[in-house]
C-alpha cells in the first residue's frame, strides 16, 4: 500500500488525466474547472486517510480537529473510509451536516436544489474519483 508521498505522486500525475478527460467529455471550461478542482481537493485534503494521522489530516492545520471524532468512528481502511462511493457518501455528510443544517434554519437556504444542479452533481463526481484512485492505489499497489 502506499504511503503519503506515493499518493501525492499519484495525484499529481492524474490532475491534468482527469482535466483532459473531462475535457474530451463536457467540452466546457467551466466543467473542466469544477470537477478538477473538487478532484484536488479530495486527492490531498479529503481522502480515506483521514481517519488516522496522516499527511490529508495534518493539511486541515488548525482544523484538523474536525476530523478527531470521524477517526474514532471509523478503524483505518474499512469500507466507510476507504469504501467507492460510500467513502465519499459519509465523509460529505460528515463534514457538511453543520453547515447544512445552518444555511438551512438560520438563512433559509434551500442547498438540497444546488446539490442536486449540475455543478452540485460536478463536485460530488470529482470528490468521488479523487477517492476512487486513492483507493484503487491501496488495493493495487
Amino acid at each position: 500500500m502506499p504511503n503519503g508521498k506515493t499518493h501525492d505522486k499519484i495525484s499529481l500525475i492524474t490532475i491534468p488525466l482527469i482535466a483532459g478527460l473531462v475535457w474530451l467529455i463536457f467540452n466546457k471550461v467551466q466543467t473542466v474547472l469544477i470537477i478538477t478542482t473538487a478532484y484536488t481537493f479530495a486527492s490531498f485534503m479529503f481522502n480515506g486517510d483521514l481517519d488516522i494521522n496522516s499527511r490529508p489530516y495534518n493539511r486541515w492545520w488548525l482544523f484538523k480537529v474536525i476530523w478527531v471524532p470521524y477517526q474514532m468512528m471509523f478503524t483505518h481502511r474499512s469500507i466507510f473510509t476507504h469504501g467507492i462511493v460510500i467513502g465519499t457518501v459519509i465523509r460529505v455528510l460528515y463534514l457538511g451536516i453543520i453547515p447544512f443544517l445552518y444555511l438551512l434554519f438560520v438563512h433559509d437556504v434551500n442547498l438540497l436544489n444546488y446539490m442536486v444542479s449540475a455543478e452540485g452533481l460536478y463536485i460530488l463526481l470529482g470528490l468521488e474519483l479523487g477517492n476512487t484512485i486513492h483507493t484503487l492505489a491501496d488495493k493495487t499497489l
